[in-house]
């Protein structure tokens, strides 16, 4: 026995078909990917991004040279500590000075690390919030232009499902927009300044 619920369905499909044909569908496609590595705004970010790891990468080398510094100083009184021919008096000042460096370079370890895991944290935050904001204008400007050529769907060609597979395989009539895209966003990028 079959289904009223399904017959109903299949009778309003058969009688919907024509209208739905009738009007054709306008489709859009831009490849995000490609819009996106080509703005000069996500260019720019990533120097930004790169700058900063340069200059966080300066400073920690500052550190570091400071760390085998005191290292060699505690190494040189680790070996004067078990000089024989020095007195007690001089071997405990000279322990003392060890054990003061031992604990300055502990120091300084702990703060090497708590150094680079909080500009590690900054700039995952700075690279984040760059790309959510670089993201969120492409998009308006992609509603925008699909508002004006009046496209019912758009598509990413770019998009990628969870096996790898594009979610995009064919589109006959769909018309690729990203050209125009990249042309937009980047009317108003600076000119470079030629190289002395």
């Amino acid at each position: 026995m079959i289904n009223r619920n399904i017959v109903t369905v299949f009778i309003a499909l058969v009688f919907l078909m024509p209208c739905v044909s009738a009007q054709v569908m306008k489709v859009g496609i831009v490849d995000m990917n490609r819009v996106f590595a080509e703005y000069y705004k996500t260019k720019n970010a990533e120097q930004d991004v790169n700058d900063q790891k340069e200059l966080a990468k300066k400073e920690l080398e500052g550190r570091n040279i400071r760390y085998k510094e005191l290292i060699e100083k505690y190494q040189l009184l680790a070996k004067q500590i078990k000089d024989p021919a020095i007195t007690v008096e001089l071997r405990a000042q000279k322990q003392e000075e060890a054990k003061a460096i031992a604990s300055e370079a502990r120091s300084l370890e702990r703060e090497k690390k708590e150094f680079a895991d909080r500009r590690q944290r900054m700039l995952l935050t700075e690279v984040d919030r760059a790309r959510k904001a670089i993201i969120e204008e492409i998009q308006d400007l992609v509603k925008a232009t699909a508002k004006q050529r009046n496209y019912d769907i758009v598509f990413d060609k770019s998009g990628v499902g969870t096996r790898g597979i594009p979610f995009l395989l064919h589109s006959k009539d769909a018309v690729d927009f990203s050209e125009a895209i990249i042309e937009e966003l980047n009317k108003d990028a600076p000119v470079p300044k030629p190289a002395e």
